[in-house]
């Protein structure tokens, strides 16, 4: 019912058609598989109970390549608790079935480590290979299957999980909030969606909702979905539908969040923690935070009254969360809760008035909405979002000052401009914030972009020059000046800072300053922030005498750069050669001083540069500087005498060591840099003895419990004082471990103030309290016992304070000991010390010590439920005082008690004391018990009567309640013994209640010593007689011995199955005959023959492993004879085995095998194993009734296949078992030169792996990888090949071997990713075939393709540019429709080929038109602007050239161009380029007429036009074709052809023409009549409709009628209102004024003006007769009078 009821449900929804569509019904939930009809069914047969599947590594490997969800349930051999666990997880092998989990069992401990696996029994689930371990009980199979089936256990970082039906459905049944992802495979929609929304999958988990997808359609069709993809968010189970667009990830996310909010049930505020509020921050736009403390009764109110408020601030989009995490609260600047801090799209603001009134707090929250104010910060929010790299003004003001109120109201106004400058404008009432940026005086302003500080130096009243000045930083390039405090925390916070220090003033600086503008953007790009500072001071600080000087910060560390500053070129190259090449930095003696203060591990070479032999000593030490590096050692160099003197260097070259301000000079040989790096990390990390100055010596005694110093007054080499010091390094470790300080001082006022006035002396200060030693110096060991004595270390009157080291040591020396555990700087723990001071004495003379600790942690350390505590240990065991720490009485009473008494019960012990006496007691007992158990108490009982026998036979039984340390055994259920020796562990199997029992099983392992021992004589013997023969070297000397030999104890037995002789053998010179000059260790002889065990000597099962190994216990060339053990241990590491069964007594047998025996390598080759069985009993079970037999063992096969032909034909055993291990020959293809050429042209999806296999290790195992997948391309359509055709793989530009190109319509992409991964490459080669993106080429692809494709696009990039990475993601975009236009879009990394074309910064982009390049000098960021830009025709048309197009291009030319003039042509014609030639000459005139012209070289092209003959030029008019059949050589008669009435007129259209067409048709007709319109008016459009119907009539009335779209040119014949008609009669217009809507009347009026004899005609025939005669007689009348004006 559920599932209709969903599916009716959902389709209900998707009728409805509006918004989110919710049900208010119960809730629903996927359905999983259906289920068989109740009725009608037959009962089935009783199966057999559920058994988890055993399987091998190889079985393991395979089955987690195929399989998505994977449960291993791992466990060792003789390990009860596996046995136990197993049959309880046998319970749910089923239902982990039906979820589409995959149960399975392995015992193989090598495997179980290299997956974190060190203890047994555990689990581990594999989701998509990623695994999981199970931390639960094991022993709770319901808790298991929880787990197995839970969306936390199948949780993937950045992906989202793959789940079917049924776990969909308990899903959604178990979490409140999931989102399901419904999709179809190989969709590239789905693709593309799934892509986009991972990225929000881990936000989505903190905010605490699923993400799961499934492909699912039948599902998804039950449900109406629709087209998939789709999202459902399932909220409370109640489904909800995402009906917008997917690939939009953000506003999914917020989708998901405001439907989380709005889905709760309750009227309440959401709890979340830490991460997920960073989340929130981050993606909602407007959010409220109330950071809180349950355990505080006023936030408990603020609470009750924000959470009527909830819905409300949901009605207005804003989201409403609490937090109750005091870490948190202090990120964000909160010292006191309850408060509120609002954040709009991530910035905060904090509320200041009273948190009770919730209609204030609302009126104030969508006032936040409603106005622009700038919001206030708190220093942590600062932090948070100058971290963030937001670009950021900060006001610093005074909320009391009122000049800090007027300018805060001034900038109020240029709030608005700030966001849309996207600049974040926020304020700060802090001034203790203020003075670390260098503001002394407020208000003040500071601009941050990318962190780097700018501060404003105008007055900030003036609100407009303050945005001016905002502006122009965000659009400058220029270098951010910086004050001193501001420039320290950048080089602080930033791992790259170029500094230039100047001087603004001195013409030097500026003119350096104007260079060095010039590459900020470049320093910009590669992550280097570059700043200035004009600080005369500051640079002084760092040793700079003369101005300008620049300084490159790396982490911190300076290099000065010394070369020419005007030089910016030079310099950005040295830049960023130091941020790519790590070198040794040069130093002043200021900046070595700020780094001894800053660093704790420091080395300095003290040097002069002009020395030779100190510059060879450098170019040493740079060899090791990246050694250095890893080990957090930072090395520099300081040419400077004067400095080395005040550290009494005499000579140079020298280096000094500096840990935590301490120096240590190096006294070897600085040319030996080996040496020097062995020697710098040993004194990072061994201790030794440091020579320190007084006042370094004052602050060590003042910080720490216990310092010895050695006063050794002034001390040269050799003499006695500098021997006694080599002597005392040697106990430096030992009084480490006890946590003493141990230091040197040349020094002597310290000394002689402590009256100490003859040197050497040794004093120790024990808690400030000096001591003197008044022994032999000379004798280390005399002051260790010294110093390490408790009366050494006691304070009379006083509890001595110790640290952890020196309270482990006194509880391992001392049997009655009392320890008051508190912490530092609490009152009440000093008031109790006080009170216990009057005890100390008492205890010290029973021989109690007693003292106190307050370590960090030292709780936690020593199982402490709370501090303080005091607590009494009797032989490390202790007993917690529970009574009132200030009655010091009754304490020393219960401590006295406890000395006294004897107790006769098992001691019971906290976790660290156990794992103290598992490490240091040889025999030892624990009982495991918890207090839930109801049979502890009597086994505990009975138990307690054997505790003395077990005391007798030395062996210590305790008890323990700690299940933590149970479960790192394997132990999950209780009670549980389990018996230690020499700390190796054995779990005890029989019945607990039986005590008798209990204590033989103990005494039995006691005794148990089953390796025999052998001397050298019988050592030989063994060696000689025994098959296989294993050999424990040992010494008695060394302690780990007796733990190596009882872990080989312990599989000493199934060892001799596999006929392996165990001994031992402690012939120190045997041992280092094999190998072994300090024992233990273990040599395996084989035959004779030995090899060395390196594996992990404390792991019992690995070491059998090891011995049992198939590839160990191969012993000749020849087929080995093996055991039914070893033949099941080879059956479990071999994929293919082939057995010889023989008997003894066969005569044909031997005879069979001499022939077999020819055929074993090759066997062996083709990665089979051939063994023989001497085991009648073990071929019947195999189904061998008749010896000789040959039978073949597959692992994924569970019966054997027997040999059925002739046994004396070993050429035909071979073949069949070759034919049995592969029937298919699945091997890839191997295709050579022409061949592979020629697969290229032909084949529209094909692999092509280049490789070598005398040049290339790694290729022959990358190809057997690769063979894995050669099916599946198949299944896909992808041919797969292979060549070592070094030539052909030049030619596609591959010149590293192993390579994998995919080729697709003759374009190559290559593999960019890991070869050894075959299900990475299968994926990516799917993705290629199913997807069009965009291909990798390399050069040589290039200029082929360059040559061969007309329209190529070229993305440049480089490696580690994320800004490349997004454009690249951007352009994928446009890739399907640049197809379209037949534009092919590729990307290359060859930053040298870029230089070629002109390319300095990346990521850029360059145009290939029929091989000429173009560069893209647009924003590559905006895809849209990049199509637009490549499918520009101005962009692909060549000045005089016809364009060459392809068949995509030429069919885009069709649709767009109205008259196209298409040449088709063959490269191998010899007359095309002649005829080509002379068409160029009219292609610009042509054009200036609208025809355009191209060309084409492409048959399928041609035969698509019914071209017969090239070359051949035709003519489209709105895409119909005309073949031009004249003279192609004579231009002129083809520029008149395209351009003449007939062939440009199209029946029943009216014929569109440009200025050019007009002038010549006006020329070449008498009746013409022109329709001048406007594009994109509607009004013109339903003109042109109507006059379309009567332009037939008028080519009947011989009158041209034509559409031009030119208002400009219209008004020369004084058209001034556009649509008009003016008919041209021989050139001479005629407007028609009627209404052009009326076609009937237009045509009435053209045909009346066609036929009429002009009245205008013969006027103006009559003005000609007049205006010529007034010329006659004007001309007369001069002549008349020309006589007279002589005569005057």
């Amino acid at each position: 019912m559920a599932r209709l009821w969903l599916v009716a449900l959902v389709a209900a929804l998707l009728a409805l058609g509006g918004g989110p569509a919710e049900a208010a019904k119960p809730a629903a939930k996927p359905a999983a598989a259906q289920q068989p009809a109740a009725g009608g069914a037959t009962p089935a047969a009783k199966q057999a109970d559920p058994v988890i599947e055993e399987v091998t590594a190889k079985q393991l490997e395979r089955m987690l390549t195929d399989k998505d969800f994977v449960a291993v349930f791992w466990y060792a051999r003789s390990c009860v608790t596996c046995d136990k666990v197993l049959e309880e997880l046998e319970k749910i092998d089923d239902d982990t079935d039906s979820f589409g989990v995959d149960f399975v069992k392995i015992n193989d401990k090598r495997l179980a480590k290299q997956y974190g696996i060190t203890k047994f029994p555990a689990l581990t689930y594999f989701r998509e290979k990623e695994p999981i371990i199970y931390e639960g009980d094991l022993m709770d199979e319901e808790n298991v299957l929880d787990f197995l089936t839970s969306l936390e256990a199948m949780d993937l970082p950045d992906r989202i999980e793959e789940v079917n039906a049924r776990i969909l459905e308990k899903i959604v049944e178990d979490t409140d909030y999931v989102a399901v992802l419904f999709y179809k495979p190989e969709c590239k929609k789905c693709a593309k969606a799934l892509m986009e929304l991972e990225n929000i999958d881990d936000e989505a988990d903190q905010l605490g909702i699923g993400f799961v997808k499934i492909a699912d359609e039948e599902l998804a069709e039950e449900y109406n979905l629709g087209s998939l993809p789709a999202l459902v968010y399932y909220r409370h189970q109640i489904p909800i539908i995402y009906e917008q667009e997917l690939t939009r990830e953000e506003d999914v996310l917020e989708w998901l969040v405001q439907n989380k909010s709005t889905g709760d049930e309750d009227d309440v505020i959401e709890d979340v923690t830490a991460k997920t509020l960073e989340t929130l921050i981050g993606s909602v736009d407007n959010l409220v935070v109330l950071f809180y403390d349950n355990d505080d009764i006023e936030s408990m109110q603020a609470l009750g009254e924000l959470e009527t408020i909830d819905d409300d601030c949901d009605k207005h989009g804003i989201q409403f969360v609490k937090i109750d995490d005091p870490e948190a609260a202090k990120d964000f600047g909160i010292d006191d809760v309850p408060s509120i801090v609002y954040f709009e799209k991530g910035i905060p603001n904090v509320y200041d008035g009273d948190l009770e009134n919730e209609d204030e707090i609302l009126e104030w929250l969508v006032a936040q909405l409603e106005k622009d104010e700038i919001e206030d910060v708190t220093d942590e929010m600062l932090d948070r979002l100058i971290k963030d790299g937001k670009t950021l003004a900060v006001l610093f003001y005074d909320n009391n000052d009122k000049k800090s109120q007027r300018v805060l109201g001034e900038l109020e106004n240029i709030d608005d401009e700030c966001d849309t400058l996207g600049i974040v404008f926020v304020k700060i009432d802090n001034p203790e914030e203020s003075k670390e940026y260098g503001l002394e005086k407020l208000p003040g302003l500071i601009y941050f972009e990318k962190g780097i500080p700018s501060t404003y130096e105008g007055n900030l009243e003036e609100e407009e020059k303050v945005l001016k000045w905002l502006e122009y930083q965000v659009n400058s390039d220029e270098i951010e000046d910086v004050t001193d405090e501001m420039l320290d925390m950048i080089i602080d916070k930033m791992a790259h800072v170029a500094v230039l220090f100047y001087d603004k003033d001195q013409k030097k600086s500026q003119k350096v300053l104007t260079e060095l503008e010039n590459i900020d953007d470049e320093c910009d790009s590669n992550n280097i922030a570059f700043v200035k500072i004009d600080n005369d001071e500051e640079a002084k600080e760092y040793g700079l005498d003369s101005l300008p000087a620049l300084l490159y910060f790396e982490k911190g560390i300076p290099h000065v750069y010394e070369g020419d500053l005007t030089n910016e070129e030079q310099l950005l190259g040295w830049l960023l050669h130091q941020k790519r090449h790590s070198e040794i930095a040069e130093v002043t003696d200021e900046m070595l001083d700020r780094l001894i203060e800053k660093i704790d591990y420091l080395a300095v070479l003290f040097y002069d540069k002009d020395d030779p032999q100190d510059m060879r000593v450098l170019n040493e030490l740079e060899n090791i500087d990246d050694d250095l590096d890893k080990e957090d050692i930072i090395v520099v160099r300081i040419d400077n005498d004067a400095e080395a003197k005040e550290y009494g260097i005499d000579h140079l070259p020298t280096l000094v060591y500096f840990e935590d301000k301490i120096p240590a000079l190096y006294e070897g040989d600085l040319m030996n840099e080996e040496e020097v790096l062995a020697w710098l990390i040993e004194q990072k990390n061994t201790a030794t003895i440091e020579e320190v100055t007084d006042e370094i010596l004052q602050d060590l005694i003042e910080d720490h419990e216990y310092v010895v110093v050695y006063f050794s007054g002034k001390c040269e080499e050799g003499e006695t004082c500098d021997n006694i010091l080599d002597e005392l390094e040697n106990i430096d470790d030992e009084l480490d471990e006890a946590g003493i300080i141990f230091v040197t001082t040349e020094d002597m006022p310290f000394a002689k103030k402590h009256g100490i006035r003859s040197f050497p002396t040794l004093a120790f200060f024990r808690n400030k309290d000096p001591l003197i030693y008044k022994g032999d110096l000379d004798d280390e060991d005399e002051v260790l016992a010294w110093l390490t004595d408790e009366d050494t270390l006691e304070i009379p009157g006083r509890i001595e304070e110790v640290n952890s080291r020196m309270l482990d040591k006194i509880l391992h020396e001392n049997e009655h000991v009392v320890v008051f555990f508190y912490k530092e700087g609490d009152k009440k723990s000093q008031k109790i010390i006080q009170e216990l001071e009057n005890i100390d004495d008492e205890c010290e003379e029973k021989d109690i010590s007693f003292v106190k600790t307050s370590d960090e942690d030292i709780d936690k350390e020593y199982d402490l439920a709370s501090l303080p505590s005091l607590v009494f240990y009797r032989n490390k065991f202790r007993e917690i005082y529970s009574g009132d720490l200030m009655h010091e009485e009754a304490i020393l009473d219960w401590v006295l008690d406890l000395r006294e008494s004897k107790p006769d019960v098992i001691e019971n012990v906290d976790r660290k004391t156990l794992q103290v006496l598992i490490e240091e007691v040889e025999h030892l007992a624990v009982f495991f018990y918890d207090d839930k158990c109801e049979t502890c108490p009597s086994i505990l009982e009975d138990l307690e009567t054997i505790d003395d026998d077990t005391d007798r036979e030395g062996i210590q039984f305790v008890k323990s309640k700690d299940s933590k340390l149970a479960s790192e055994i394997g132990i999950f259920s209780f009670p549980a013994l389990v018996y230690y020796e020499t700390g190796v562990p054995i779990m005890y199997s029989g019945n607990l209640l039986d005590e008798h029992d209990v204590l033989e099983w103990i005494i039995d392992q006691k005794n148990d010593e089953s390796i025999e021992e052998i001397d050298r004589e019988k050592l030989f013997k063994y060696i000689e007689t025994k098959e296989f023969l294993a050999v424990v070297f040992y010494s008695e000397e060394n302690p780990e011995s007796p733990k190596v030999l009882r872990h080989v104890e312990l599989i000493d037995d199934e060892a001799s199955q596999y006929g392996i002789k165990v001994v031992k053998c402690q012939d120190r010179f045997m041992a280092k005959k094999y190998g072994y000059r300090n024992p233990p260790g273990i040599t395996y002889f084989r035959k004779g023959k030995y090899i060395n065990y390196d594996g992990d000597i404390d792991d019992d099962e690995e070491i059998l492993d090891w011995l049992t190994s198939p590839e160990n216990m191969e012993l000749t060339d020849h087929i080995e004879r093996v055991n039914r053990k070893m033949f099941q241990k080879i059956r479990q590491t071999s994929d293919y085995v082939a057995v010889f069964f023989y008997s003894d007594d066969c005569k044909q047998c031997g005879r069979v095998l001499a022939e077999l025996e020819h055929i074993d390598d090759e066997a062996d080759g083709a990665g089979i194993n051939f063994v023989k069985i001497d085991d009648k009993t073990m071929a019947k079970e195999f189904g061998v009734f008749a010896l000789p037999a040959v039978v073949f063992f597959k692992m994924t096969s569970k019966e054997p296949i027997i040999y059925a032909g002739d046994l004396y034909n070993e050429e035909q055993i071979l073949s069949w078992l070759l034919t049995q291990k592969n029937p298919a020959g699945d091997v890839i293809e191997a295709v050579e030169g022409d061949e592979l050429l020629h697969l290229i042209d032909r084949t529209n999806s094909l692999a092509v792996y280049f490789y070598s296999l005398d040049e290339c290790d790694q290729c022959k195992v990358i190809l057997e990888e690769l063979e894995n997948i050669d099916d599946d391309c198949d299944r896909h359509g992808i041919k797969f090949v292979k060549t070592q055709d070094f030539r052909v793989a030049e030619r596609y530009g591959v010149n590293e071997l192993p390579s994998l190109v995919y080729f697709e319509d003759e374009v190559p992409n290559v593999f960019e990713g890991n070869l050894m991964q075959e299900e990475e490459v299968l994926m990516w080669l799917i993705t290629q075939k199913t997807e069009d993106r965009i291909e990798l080429i390399t050069r040589q692809m290039l200029e082929t393709m360059v040559e061969d494709i007309q329209y190529l696009a070229v993305y440049f990039y480089k490696d580690n540019c994320n800004i490349c990475e997004d454009i690249l993601e951007d352009l994928e975009n446009i890739d399907d429709e640049l197809d379209v236009y037949g534009i092919h879009l590729v990307k290359i990394q060859d930053p040298q080929l870029a230089k070629r074309y002109s390319i300095k910064t990346f990521p850029a982009m360059v145009y290939f038109r029929n091989g000429n390049p173009l560069l893209y000098e647009g924003d590559l960021q905006n895809e849209e602007s990049v199509l637009e830009w490549l499918i520009d025709d101005d962009n692909r048309e060549l000045a005089d050239e016809i364009e060459a197009v392809n068949d995509r291009m030429l069919e885009r030319l069709l649709d767009e161009s109205p008259f196209l003039a298409v040449f088709f042509y063959d490269e191998d014609c010899p007359e095309c380029e002649e005829i080509l030639e002379s068409l160029e000459q009219i292609d610009g005139e042509a054009d200036q007429y609208g025809v355009d012209m191209v060309k084409i070289d492409d048959p399928n092209a041609a035969a698509k036009y019914n071209i017969v003959n090239s070359p051949a030029l035709v003519y489209f008019r709105k895409r119909v074709p005309l073949l031009y059949d004249g003279d192609l050589n004579d231009e002129e008669k083809i520029l008149t052809w395209l351009t003449s009435q007939d062939i440009f007129e199209i029946k029943n259209e009216i014929e569109e023409v440009n200025r050019k067409m007009l002038d010549k048709l006006l020329d070449e007709n008498e009746f013409l009549a022109v329709y001048f319109y406007e594009e994109d008016s509607e009004e013109c459009e339903t003109v042109l409709e109507e006059l379309e119907k009567i332009d037939g009539e008028t080519d009947n009335l011989d009158i041209s009628l034509v559409k031009i779209a030119d208002p400009r040119y219209a008004r020369k014949w004084g058209v001034t209102k556009l649509p008009a008609i003016v008919y041209f009669r021989k050139r001479f217009p005629s407007i028609y004024r009627g209404d052009l809507l009326v076609e009937e009347e237009v045509l009435e009026w053209l045909r009346k003006n066609r036929f009429r004899q002009a009245e205008l005609s013969v006027f103006m025939y009559a003005v000609i007769a007049i205006s010529v005669t007034f010329c006659v007689y004007t001309a007369w009348l001069m002549s008349c009078f020309k006589p007279h004006l002589k005569q005057a």
